[in-house]
């Protein structure tokens, strides 16, 4: 029943946009995924929401163990959303743009494929959720160790006031990265937000993707109203 409702009610904001979007939720209590899109076979842009992926492989390389410039350069990428910051990561320790793939591959990310820029990166917001899950749901140490997690969490819990946006709408905690940039073909914009809002037995994982908005601002409108439209079901 949740699952009908839910999926109205996102394709009925969808419908009032008019443009290409997807959502994928997963709750921790009990683990019930929810999802639609109004753009089947459609794959995104990342933008930034890839720079929790570039934090992950990082502290997977590292075992969370970060020397100075690596711990400043992530809070720069995650609280700032730092574009340099995240191409000297990707170049000076990982190994360039397309070594991101390794991740991808061993987390299960079928969808998600590296570009030789690392915003251009390719997904879908169920993929999303796998690197989300790692993260917040499975508690034993595996692709990242316990320390690790909690370093990628305490980031994206204090990300900058400015970038308080999307997922987050109508919630006073939350854990976020939030992405977004002119579209690489037609100057239109992607705007995205990921991350887990934790709400007791209503705790959730959620991953929105959006395309060829008109402008920044109506992205960021569209993600809220759909991150709204998820808590006003639950509530009910």
């Amino acid at each position: 029943m949740i699952d009908q409702v839910l999926t109205e009610s996102w394709q009925e904001v969808m419908a009032s946009y008019g443009n290409p979007a997807s959502i994928a939720v997963k709750m921790e209590n009990g683990g019930a995924k929810y999802a639609t899109t109004n753009a089947p076979g459609l794959r995104y842009e990342t933008a930034s929401t890839v720079k929790v992926a570039v934090l992950t492989m990082l502290l997977h390389i590292t075992g969370g163990e970060l020397d100075d410039r690596q711990e400043t350069l992530t809070k720069q990428m995650i609280r700032y959303s730092d574009n340099d910051a995240t191409t000297a990561i990707v170049t000076d320790y990982l190994g360039g743009m397309l070594a991101l793939q390794s991740l991808y591959d061993e987390l299960g990310m079928m969808e998600t494929r590296a570009d030789d820029w690392w915003g251009k990166t390719l997904t879908v917001p169920t993929d999303q959720l796998k690197l989300l899950q790692m993260i917040y749901y499975d508690h034993h140490d595996g692709y990242l160790n316990q320390r690790s997690k909690d370093y990628v969490k305490m980031l994206m819990h204090t990300v900058s006031f400015d970038q308080q946006w999307g997922m987050s709408a109508g919630s006073d905690d939350y854990y976020l990265k939030n992405g977004w940039r002119p579209a690489s073909d037609n100057g239109k914009w992607e705007v995205h937000s990921m991350g887990y809002l934790p709400a007791g037995e209503q705790s959730f994982i959620i991953a929105i993707y959006t395309r060829n908005n008109r402008d920044y601002a109506s992205g960021v409108s569209l993600i809220e109203e759909l991150a709204r439209s998820k808590k006003e079901v639950l509530l009910r």
